[in-house]
């Protein structure tokens, strides 16, 4: 089987979305002959294995020459299946559109899958809804969205979001995956003093909240590191915001980390803080268990289980909720978050295996083709 991944960029700096393709490539890779293409040269890629890399022209200005370099490799690779990876650039609704219109040139099946990486959840859709995301749907989103074989949900949450929103009932379930047994566990525990956010830093990710919650300590216990990029001027309004409520001495902004650097910093923290309004997975609750460090997350992600197996907090996207999560961890001892650590391993060995999560998504695959 041949299959084609299509991603808006594979930079490190796009976080999440780069982060699984990685994952995603060094399992299926193994089972299939795989291609990941991207609007972003193949220099700047993140490193990628068992797969050839592919990339077409970002700019909708050289409409002509993109949909050219498209169809071309359509014709050199001859998928079977086309993977379509996020939402709402036009661009990704034209590669989707064009992957629909060459296939209907063929005497064999080709199957069109879409991930939307959570780009489909509610409260995305409600950000900026009349002035961008209205006219996006009726000027491409949901027929791009109609003209996929498959949806894929990362998270139940997802799936009936999707399912609600009526433009594609073909919905799977696949949870994204880590690789566990790669990623060292910490070897010690403090007692709870410092959080870390690693995330892509976007309003959807709750920083506000967070630093709302901490100024309400009258000493604040804790300092926040915040490890991840986004748009310059957003970082400067968080900032802005820090400083006035007088947490400069809580709150350090390290721009993005990588490599082993990141494994270091997410071993070395007490706690990592996720208080993200809306998430399709999370990847950095899953790397954060693997690793045992207990997790602070909100319901705005799929992530119940962690409160279930006692390795962290999953509470609702409110200051009120998430400060009152601070101050149960502020009683907590070494050994309490030792023992939430070893169960967050536990649950990320036995829960998040890339390979089983890998697998469920080739068995879709071929159980599509046999239908077309």
């Amino acid at each position: 089987m041949k299959v084609l991944q299509f991603v808006p960029s594979l930079n490190a700096y796009d976080g999440g979305t780069a982060t699984y393709m990685q994952q995603l490539t060094a399992s299926l890779g193994k089972l299939c002959e795989l291609h990941v293409c991207a609007l972003t040269p193949v220099k700047d890629f993140v490193p990628l294995e068992y797969c050839v890399p592919h990339n077409i022209p970002l700019s909708l200005w050289h409409f002509g020459q993109m949909k050219k370099a498209w169809m071309r490799l359509l014709e050199e690779v001859q998928p079977d299946v086309i993977h379509i990876n996020c939402c709402w650039m036009p661009q990704i609704a034209l590669v989707t559109h064009w992957a629909y219109v060459w296939r209907k040139k063929l005497s064999r099946p080709v199957v069109i899958v879409l991930t939307p990486h959570g780009m489909l959840e509610p409260w995305l859709i409600s950000r900026n809804y009349w002035t961008r995301k209205l006219p996006a749907i009726w000027l491409y989103q949901r027929k791009a969205v109609r003209q996929c074989d498959l949806l894929i949900a990362t998270a139940e949450e997802e799936k009936q979001h999707l399912s609600d929103l009526g433009w594609n009932l073909q919905i799977a379930l696949v949870q994204n995956g880590i690789d566990v047994q790669r990623i060292e566990m910490k070897s010690a525990w403090n007692k709870p003093q410092r959080l870390l956010f690693m995330s892509r830093v976007h309003p959807k990710k709750g920083l506000e909240m967070l630093f709302d919650a901490l100024s309400r300590f009258d000493k604040c216990p804790f300092t926040l590191e915040i490890a991840g990029s986004g748009d310059a001027a957003y970082v400067e309004q968080l900032k802005r915001l820090v400083a006035s409520l007088h947490l400069d001495n809580v709150v350090a902004f390290l721009g993005p980390v990588y490599g082993e650097d990141k494994w270091k910093l997410i071993r070395s923290a007490d706690v990592v803080v996720l208080p993200t309004y809306s998430e399709n997975y999370g990847l950095i609750v899953a790397e954060a268990l693997a690793s045992g460090t207990p997790v602070l997350t909100t319901t705005g992600t799929p992530w119940r289980s962690i409160e279930q197996q006692a390795c962290g907090w999953w509470v609702n996207p409110t200051v009120e909720a998430i400060h009152e999560a601070l101050v149960k961890v502020t009683a907590l001892s070494a050994a309490d978050l030792e023992k939430m650590g070893r169960n967050g391993r536990l649950l990320a060995e036995n829960d998040c295996d890339i390979d089983v999560k890998v697998n469920q998504l080739y068995q879709l695959y071929l159980s599509k083709l046999a239908k077309e």
